[in-house]
């Protein structure tokens, strides 16, 4: 079978936001949609309530994922249960995602029913984002979406140290060399 010839930027081009921020919800859905099979399980933290500024709600809402969701707010954490309370397939940890083999994010997600392979991650912490995916081992998600530090030109391989209290972010570089790492 052939590949299918898109234009450079056809991603971009269904860029929408639903809840998402920087459009996201869009993306997220054509990318999936290529994908050649979903098993329809995604990831998300920082979750916030689980609607604001969310990268999962919309195929939660529309498309009939499950999700584990995580908040380590426990404000936050609270408003999450409460959006998700009558939704038995919605897992929602309070919990911090760590860097470690004890505290990283198999660990967390082995005591829940999410295949191996599920379809989305969503690393949203303002920092140690690059820390996180690289922690994850057990795991192979399909799709990742992953904060990074716009303001690192795309040139630089630019990854901040192993500490949650610095909130520099990565290069788009960097996360693009782990992926690669990750297959």
């Amino acid at each position: 079978m052939a590949a299918i010839e898109r234009p450079h930027d056809w991603l971009v081009q269904r860029a929408a936001n639903v809840h998402s921020q920087a459009g996201e919800d869009g993306i997220i859905a054509a990318a999936l949609d290529v994908l050649p099979s979903l098993n329809l399980w995604c990831v998300e933290f920082g979750a916030w309530d689980g609607k604001h500024l969310s990268n999962t709600r919309r195929l939660i809402e529309e498309r009939g994922y499950s999700a584990v969701l995580i908040e380590a707010d426990s404000k936050k954490y609270r408003a999450l249960k409460a959006t998700y309370a009558d939704s038995p397939n919605i897992v929602a940890l309070n919990t911090c995602v760590g860097i470690t083999h004890a505290d990283g994010l198999d660990a967390i997600l082995q005591n829940t029913a999410i295949p191996h392979d599920f379809d989305l991650l969503v690393i949203d912490i303002d920092g140690c984002d690059w820390h996180v995916w690289n922690a994850v081992t057990l795991y192979r998600p399909k799709l990742v979406c992953i904060e990074f530090n716009p303001t690192i030109p795309p040139e630089v391989d630019f990854v901040q140290a192993r500490d949650g209290r610095v909130m520099q972010g990565c290069s788009l570089s960097a996360l693009v060399r782990l992926g690669k790492e990750k297959g």
